[in-house]
């Protein structure tokens, strides 16, 4: 009952994306325990050793060999598990990351990026992964399947340097925090290292950086919503005749792609990042900003982190409230038994 009430106080986007990885996820398990038993049966006489993780369902799982026949799986693969961590993990970071955006932006605009993202990654991999097993001419690499929750992890990322880019995010009972702004960084360190020292592969290094840039293309350049130019929150139920403006990207100077990096990089990187910046802008590619537009985003971004700022002081203030009320009950409590004894 607990837990029907728990699901139940979940919010809208909440509820759907998780819905979508659990039901996707038990139907691809069951599918593949269905034909492991198949294919035992079928390999008794032979004797043949079967693994089990070597079942693959192409109409579902992002199969470099046969995405070509089953071009919807660059979407159901975003919510294709195999393995109970992962699950487990997907679960904790869809739960915790669309509830909490789902505040600043409306449940539609949260499965709206969580699709985009995800489905545009597992593309961009998987291409990636097909020209390069043709240039290595690795059969097997055609084989295994992508996809995953590593198609949206990052692009979450990026959201919450958008969202809170100054909130400290405190580890091992205060003796190291960290800022929401410089996770995206250190973590496309941790995906280098991996895949250059322990799975020695293109895969979690490339679908890792193909989400960050693909969420932050879109969150910069490309996210529509109606709202009041000074207000941060868009809603999905604003409309024209209100005097809203359909607002078009982030234009904000704390959003820049050289805020993401070390600040004794950003000398080096942010000529490079304004050089591609204005190449696109030359190709059509992007709409250039103007300085009112930035003027605006700057608002925004400022206004939106004063909101973030005050959300973490009421849940702050609600906690600080239960345990002054839970220490009151226990101290009535011992004066109770110090009166009847």
């Amino acid at each position: 009952m607990v837990l029907l009430q728990k699901a139940r106080s979940l919010p809208r986007s909440t509820k759907i994306l998780l819905g979508c990885l659990t039901s996707i996820s038990f139907l691809l398990l069951l599918i593949r325990l269905s034909q492991f038993r198949a294919a035992i049966n079928e390999n008794k006489s032979e004797n043949k050793e079967l693994d089990f993780r070597e079942i693959n369902v192409p109409f579902l799982q992002l199969v470099p060999r046969y995405t070509i026949f089953y071009p919807w799986v660059v979407v159901t693969a975003i919510f294709c598990e195999v393995s109970v961590l992962p699950f487990i993990f997907s679960i904790v970071v869809l739960g915790v990351a669309s509830s909490y955006i789902e505040r600043f932006w409306g449940y539609k605009e949260v499965l709206k990026f969580v699709l985009i993202i995800g489905s545009v990654t597992n593309f961009i991999t998987v291409i990636t992964t097909i020209v390069s097993n043709l240039v290595r001419k690795n059969v097997l690499g055609m084989n295994k399947p992508l996809g995953g929750g590593i198609s949206y992890y990052f692009g979450f990322l990026v959201v919450f340097k958008q969202i809170i880019p100054e909130h400290n995010i405190v580890l091992f009972q205060g003796l190291t925090n960290v800022r929401v702004k410089n996770l995206p960084f250190f973590f496309l360190i941790v995906v280098s290292l991996w895949s250059l020292f322990v799975s020695k592969s293109l895969y979690p290094i490339v679908p890792s950086y193909v989400s960050f840039f693909v969420a932050f293309c879109y969150l910069r350049f490309y996210q529509s919503f109606l709202g009041d130019p000074l207000l941060p929150i868009t809603s999905a139920n604003v409309s024209n005749e209100s005097g809203n403006s359909l607002i078009t990207g982030d234009a904000s100077d704390t959003f820049q792609l050289a805020e993401f990096f070390p600040s004794i990089t950003k000398s080096y990187v942010a000529p490079i990042f304004n050089g591609c910046y204005e190449l696109a802008c030359f190709l059509g590619i992007i709409t250039p900003f103007n300085d009112d537009f930035i003027e605006q985003s700057n608002i925004r971004a400022q206004k939106r982190s004063e909101q973030a700022n005050q959300a973490q002081k009421s849940i702050a203030n609600s906690v600080a409230e239960r345990r002054r009320q839970v220490a009151l009950q226990v101290i009535e409590e011992r004066i109770n038994k110090g009166t009847r004894s």
